[in-house]
This record gives structure tokens, sequence and C-alpha cells, in this order.
């Protein structure tokens, strides 16, 4: 895979192996010259041939050896580069502004749904000029195909769940696309034409959050502007990497260790049953799981009375009609008995049900609530069993997993589905 995606480094490899074999060649040259001269009789002569042959042999395998190791010192070099490529940026990446941050998840979140909706666009455009008889042109932008996907998805922007979830990127990003609406429209629909010319994909996020860019000089340093998607995404990943070996996040000074709310830890839950989970076991049993998904409810059983009563029947519920899905754990924790660990769950300052994807711990997708952001939690603010249910078999990390949320979407009666519990309580 590396020689696909660096077809210099293949050249590299077949001059190199050639120059060694043209080394090895030279080397023999005179010894064969001098076996083809002599006088030898026939099967003497045959049996000095063969063990040239498998002399070259040898050193052909010397020469492969030989590239295969400078290869991986190449491997190792470039592993090094790239350690020391993120402890030079961290510091950088946990340093930028609000509306830096926001307009770089903006710029992830487009290249993850608007760029590919382009680039459909662009496909099955292409086929039908292709397929057509008559006028072959080409031309997607003609029938208003990327602007009415474009002028959809940018006043959206800022409802994607890594913005929404934090009241002051949200904020930013409001303010920015407010702003410069316009100029982002303009800079993707150019990209959907450059996709119909046939260019190759550019890199938008100076284009979009440089100092000149399309959401107004949004990151100050063009450096962090130019950061590529897939950079940004290693440094998120470095920055919120956690391992066994990571120390407590409330430790503190000498004699003060351990000094945080929590319950004591619960027993593992029954099939079908919601784990309770606590401040002390969280990391433990829900962000070290790495391989398995987590939906999470942040209980505020007194503070939010009446959601927390909608719900925690919901809750239940959804723990049941999941219980064959093995790589799925339905958790809850009430946070008004126990520190919520930062900074997996720092959203969690109000009731929220946060489903954790395996091996993308670090970035939660958010339930929505029944209500818009902003307005009064009450029992009407609670997710049904359909909200869930189909978040997990949208995000889920196995099939067998999803299989089992479409099958309870499937077989779960509609008053199961779509109830509000807080209503069926008053009645």
């Amino acid at each position: 895979s590396s020689v696909v995606r660096r077809p210099s480094r293949a050249r590299s490899i077949q001059t190199e192996f050639r120059a060694c074999e043209f080394a090895v060649s030279r080397a023999f040259a005179p010894s064969r010259a001098l076996v083809a001269a002599s006088s030898v009789a026939g099967a003497r002569a045959r049996s000095i041939a063969r063990a040239f042959t498998r002399a070259r042999a040898l050193i052909a395998l010397a020469c492969v050896a030989r590239v295969a190791l400078a290869r991986a010192d190449e491997t190792a070099q470039d592993v090094d580069a790239h350690a020391t490529w993120l402890r030079r940026e961290l510091p950088r990446y946990r340093a930028r502004a609000a509306s830096c941050v926001a307009c770089q998840r903006v710029l992830a979140h487009f290249d993850e749904h608007l760029v590919l909706a382009l680039q459909d666009i662009t496909n099955a455009e292409r086929r039908k000029a292709a397929s057509a008889t008559g006028e072959r042109r080409f031309d997607a932008a003609r029938y208003g195909a990327y602007e009415s996907v474009i002028e959809e998805a940018v006043p959206r922007a800022c409802a994607t769940t890594s913005v929404a979830l934090n009241r002051t990127l949200r904020v930013a990003c409001e303010r920015m696309i407010e702003r410069s609406e316009d100029e982002v429209v303009k800079l993707y629909y150019e990209v959907g034409k450059a996709m119909e010319r046939g260019e190759k994909e550019a890199d938008l996020g100076e284009a979009l959050c440089g100092a000149n860019g399309a959401m107004g000089g949004a990151c100050e340093d063009a450096e962090t502007a130019a950061w590529t998607v897939s950079e940004l995404e290693a440094l998120e990943t470095a920055a919120m990497k956690v391992s066994r070996e990571d120390l407590n996040p409330w430790d503190t000074a000498p004699g003060h260790e351990g000094e945080f709310l929590s319950e004591p830890e619960y027993a593992a839950p029954k099939k079908g049953e919601v784990a309770r989970i606590v401040a002390s076991d969280f990391y433990k049993r829900i962000i070290l799981e790495r391989d398995i998904d987590a939906v999470v409810y942040f209980s505020y059983p007194t503070k939010a009375k009446e959601f927390h009563e909608a719900y925690e029947q919901t809750h239940a519920l959804l723990a049941e009609v999941l219980e064959d899905a093995k790589d799925l754990i339905i958790a809850q924790i009430d946070v008004e008995k126990n520190d919520v660990p930062p900074p997996y769950a720092d959203m969690a300052t109000t009731p929220c049900v946060l489903l954790y994807r395996a091996k993308k711990k670090e970035n939660p997708r958010w339930v929505p609530l029944r209500t818009e952001a902003g307005e009064y939690i009450t029992g009407e603010s609670a997710p049904t069993l359909a909200d869930v249910l189909t978040m997990v078999s949208k995000n889920a990390k196995t099939k067998k997993t999803k299989r089992e949320a479409d099958k309870a979407l499937v077989e779960a009666s509609a008053e199961e589905l779509h109830s509000n519990r807080a209503k069926d309580d008053e009645l």
C-alpha cells in the first residue's frame, strides 16, 4: 500500500535493487567467462554453473534484505517526523480561538457531507451526459443541482454535533455564517465547478478559515488555517488520546488524591438492564472500552425531574429491546451524585443522552432533544425510543448492533416508539 500511494518510492526501490544486481553481475562476470572458455568436462561445467546460480540467488536475497531495511529505516523516520510534528503543533491546536475551532469543525463536516454530495451530483450528471444521445455536454450547474445542495447545507452548518453541543462554538459559528454565508456558498460552488472540470480536489482549510477566507478570517494564524482535515483529525486524536496508563484526571497534590464526588461502584447489569455508571468507573467502562458503542444517559433526577421521569422509562426500554447487541452498552450516570469526568462529557451540564461510538470516544454524538436549543427543558424535551434507536442504527460500529436497532424499530409498537411518557403519566 505504501508503494501504491507513493509511485516515486516504488521507482527508488526498483533503482536501488537494480544497482545491487548490477554490482553482483559485474562481480561474477570474469568467473562466467572463465567457465565458458575452459575445457572442463560437461558435468563439471554444469556443477560450477549451478554453484554460480545459487550464489547469485543468495546475493539477490541479500539485495532484497538491504532494500527492505532501508525502507524500514525510512518508515521509522516518517513515524518520528509525525510524532515531532504532533508535539510541535499540539500547543497551537489547543490555543485556537473559538471562531477558528468552529470554522475548522465546519470544514470537517462539509468535507464529510457537502463535498461528497457534490461528488455524487457530479458523477450522476456525468453518467447521464455519457449515456444520452445528441447533446453530450456535461454541465451539472446548468440545472441548479449544485446551488440547491450548497444553499441548503451552508445555513445549517452550525447544527453539526461537534459545534452545536458547545454554546461558545455555536454562537461564534452562527455569527460567521450570518456574516459570510454568501462567500461560503460561492466557495463550495467553485468546488463543484472544479469537480465538473475533472480537477483534483483541493484542500479548503485556508480558503474557508484563513485570514482572507470565506468565513471572514476565522483563524488568524496562516499555518493553523492551512491544516487539512486529516491533519485536524490526527491532532484531535492526539489531544484527546486516553490510555490505561493515563493518570486519573482528578489527581491533585500529594495528600489530596481522589477528592471528587462519586457513588460506590455498582455491580454489572443483567442482560437487558441499564448499566449504572459512577464517576470512578466512567473511564474504565465507557472510554477505555474502545471496541464497543455506549449510549449514556446523564440524569438530573431532582433538578430536571420532569425530564428524568419521562426519559428513564424509555432508557430502560432501550436496554430491553437491544439486549442482544453484544457490542453495545446502555448506561446511566447520576450527575447530581457524580462529578462528570472531563473532557468526554463537558456538555452534560443539563440532562442529555450521548452515543459514544467505538474507536471515536472523543467525539460523542448527541441524541437531539424534542425542544429547540435554549428552551426550558421539560418532560416534553425527552427523546423518544425511536429517536435513540435511529441514532444507534445510523452510527453504531457493528452491523449486528445496527441490525438489532433496525429490528427494534420494526417490531416495537407505535406507542412504544413515539409516545411521550410524561404525557402518559399525567393522563
